[in-house]
């Protein structure tokens, strides 16, 4: 019996930090495992770069048109997943849920998606754009009516508009939770 118990601790305890590994999925699925490091390409310092450092030591540079996914945890991004617009720059999920917010890993672009859609850029972060960034998320939260009624009466603002997707996200999980519950 103390064996079978230490046996399933030492099993949750192995799962629980085999899942702290970072890592890098490829367009092709495959999944590289190693400590994801970001840097400055040195010829266009505007551009970020991403490395992998493999369990053998060996650092490769990451491709975006190569990847889909980016699991970091321990970077310059903290712990995070970043993807790939356009397969030329990183974007930074920066928003979960049935609508997903991100932004360019190095500039203040965001851009959006909803139920895993195309990722499209969006106005959100522009100064002068409120009425144009309102108008772009509008359409995302419309089967929504208590929602979309809030988000009709705020300014187009970058922080009214998080916070109406996190609230909509939220409202979302709670109606997926309770028709679960039934």
């Amino acid at each position: 019996m103390k064996y079978t118990l230490l046996l399933m601790l030492l099993a949750s305890f192995s799962s629980i930090f085999s899942q702290e590994k970072e890592y890098i999925v490829t367009n092709s699925n495959d999944t590289i495992y190693g400590e994801v490091i970001r840097g400055t390409n040195w010829l266009n310092t505007s551009k970020v770069i991403f490395k992998i450092k493999g369990e053998e030591g060996k650092k490769s540079k990451v491709n975006p048109s190569e990847v889909k996914t980016i699991r970091s945890i321990k970077g310059l991004d903290g712990d995070c997943y970043i993807t790939t617009i356009y397969g030329e720059r990183f974007i930074k999920r920066i928003i979960e849920g049935r609508i997903k917010v991100y932004q360019l890993v190095d500039g203040t672009i965001f851009y959006v998606s909803k139920d895993d859609s195309d990722i499209v850029s969006t106005d959100i972060g522009w100064f002068f754009a409120g009425n144009k960034a309102h108008s772009q998320i509008r359409p995302l939260l419309e089967d929504n009516a208590e929602i979309l009624k809030e988000f009709d009466t705020l300014r187009g603002n970058q922080k009214n508009i998080m916070h109406i997707i996190e609230k909509y996200n939220k409202a979302e999980k709670k109606a997926i939770n309770g028709t679960l519950d039934h």
